[in-house]
């Protein structure tokens, strides 16, 4: 059997890893920014940073929008899309292993056919020789029980014929006033 395959999708920290970290650093540098433009706007405690940052603001200004606009898309993906991510992973694997099972299936029933085939005329063949004996053997016992039918026919022929006359014989010798003699067995 092969090694179970492993997903890139699943083996990622579920935190988000390596960037999950740069994207809180840049979202906590754009926070900062912000915070010092809010400062600086309203002249939070008297410190002067409007004069300050008015020389750097041509820097700070679009330095604020592309780590806000990077702290976005390098995000880690939430819980539901690396789960969306793994689901379609073993939809593959399964897909996959669906394709491998099916033809492998397909490869052995084509074997099984083929054996079966075979074997299938070597029974038919069998078969037939085995119910031609058997017919032979019903037909001879057919035959043997004809026989012995026909003896038994021709013996209850005789038997009736002795019966008759010994019957006209008992019937003559008691009109004539004798005494019959007892029938015997035959």
């Amino acid at each position: 059997m092969a090694a179970p395959k492993t997903n890139k999708a699943k083996s990622a920290n579920p935190a988000g890893g390596m960037m999950g970290m740069v994207s809180k650093g840049l979202a906590v540098t754009a926070t900062i920014l912000a915070t010092l433009f809010f400062a600086a706007m309203f002249d939070v405690g008297h410190m002067g940073l409007l004069s300050t940052l008015a020389g750097l603001g041509i820097v700070l200004v679009p330095l604020f929008a592309l780590l806000a606009i990077a702290a976005m898309f390098l995000a880690p993906k939430s819980g539901a899309d690396e789960a969306a991510i793994a689901h379609t992973l073993q939809i593959a694997d399964l897909l996959e292993f669906q394709s491998k099972a099916t033809s492998q299936i397909l490869t052995l029933q084509g074997q099984i056919d083929s054996l079966s085939g075979q074997d299938n005329e070597t029974l038919k063949a069998r078969n037939k020789e085995l119910q031609a004996e058997l017919n032979a053997i019903h037909q001879a016992e057919r035959e043997k029980v004809d026989g012995q039918i026909e003896a038994l026919r021709q013996r209850n022929e005789e038997l009736e014929a002795q019966i008759k006359a010994w019957a006209l014989e008992a019937v003559g010798k008691t009109i004539r006033g004798e005494e019959p003699q007892p029938m015997k067995a035959a």
